[in-house]
């Protein structure tokens, strides 16, 4: 068994069917490459293809794959059948800073904890509340809110087989000011970190020494790159930020962006992480194309660092 398994996080957005089983004819139909990204079937033979024998789903996913496949263990199934699994789903604790939300946030959390089981998946990656923009800057009382939150899911997670990773937004309400207090306030028996290698790092927190101090508390990774990190306040507070105007992009594909991957890779060994690392395409334009891209670069300058 490899020291890191490597899966992709779900950006393909809407997959309309499980299958083209007339897929000469259904190309012919406009003779463009649409055929080739509109089943799953297809889509998880390039993953499988690849060497990502992992996905990991977003809560937004359920609304297309739900219909398709009428259930969650009938997707694992089918996924399963093209050499891939489902090894969890990202959620969102909206509002977990509110005292008058407490309950709504940690039934939230239960029933994607629920679904995730039903995948067979292991780990809920999750952003701690809402944005910056509307709900900063939060006092002591709200970050303790929000720990509270995440310590309670987080025991319904372990005591079903899940673990709970704290993945930040650089634009998240919990951010570089009371980012690690946070971390500190949860209970590392239940509450594990997600570190997603571009948002931290676009964040302000430096990558290695993050992961150096924190090492840990590491279920997962979302593995992407950037061109783009320790950005002002200005841009982390505003509305949407990751929604640019100008077309600006944030998050490129390991290699092309400017982090010290190979240095996380180093540390990797130094603490001997062993799991699954997802990795991240917020922004391409050609997701098959950022696959083989990321994985080209994966065997040839960083899994040889480690394995």
């Amino acid at each position: 068994m490899p020291n890191i398994r490597y899966a992709n996080m779900c950006h393909w957005k809407s997959i309309p069917y499980r299958q083209i089983d007339n897929f000469r004819d259904f190309y012919y139909e406009d003779k463009t490459n649409s055929a080739y990204y509109s089943d799953w079937d297809t889509v998880l033979k390039y993953q499988s293809a690849l060497g990502f024998d992992g996905i990991e789903i977003a809560p937004w996913d359920l609304a297309d794959i739900l219909p398709l496949f009428g259930s969650p263990e009938n997707f694992a199934a089918f996924a399963k059948d093209r050499g891939v699994e489902v090894i969890g789903m990202f959620h969102g604790a909206h509002a977990s800073q509110a005292v008058d939300h407490f309950d709504e946030v940690v039934k939230s959390g239960r029933e994607a904890v629920d679904t995730i089981v039903k995948f067979g998946g292991e780990y809920m990656n999750t952003c701690p509340t809402n944005n910056y923009y509307g709900s900063g800057p939060l006092t002591r009382d709200d970050v303790q809110q929000c720990a509270k939150v995440m310590n309670e899911i987080g025991r319904y997670a372990t005591d079903n087989g899940v673990k709970i990773g704290l993945h930040n937004e650089f634009f998240c309400a919990i951010n570089l000011p009371n980012h690690r207090e946070f971390i500190e306030l949860t209970d590392p028996k239940l509450v594990h970190y997600c570190i997603d290698t571009a948002q931290v790092a676009i964040m302000g927190e430096d990558l290695l020494t993050f992961y150096n101090d924190y090492h840990d508390r590491i279920s997962t990774f979302h593995l992407k790159d950037t061109a783009s990190a320790r950005q002002p306040d200005s841009v982390r507070y505003a509305q949407d930020p990751e929604i640019a105007d100008d077309g600006t992009r944030w998050f490129w594909e390991p290699g092309l962006g400017e982090l010290d991957l190979k240095g996380l890779y180093r540390l990797l060994k130094q603490h001997q992480f062993k799991g699954w690392m997802s990795v991240e395409y917020d922004g391409s334009p050609d997701m098959l194309a950022s696959m083989a891209l990321t994985r080209y670069h994966l065997d040839t300058e960083l899994r040889p660092i480690y394995d």
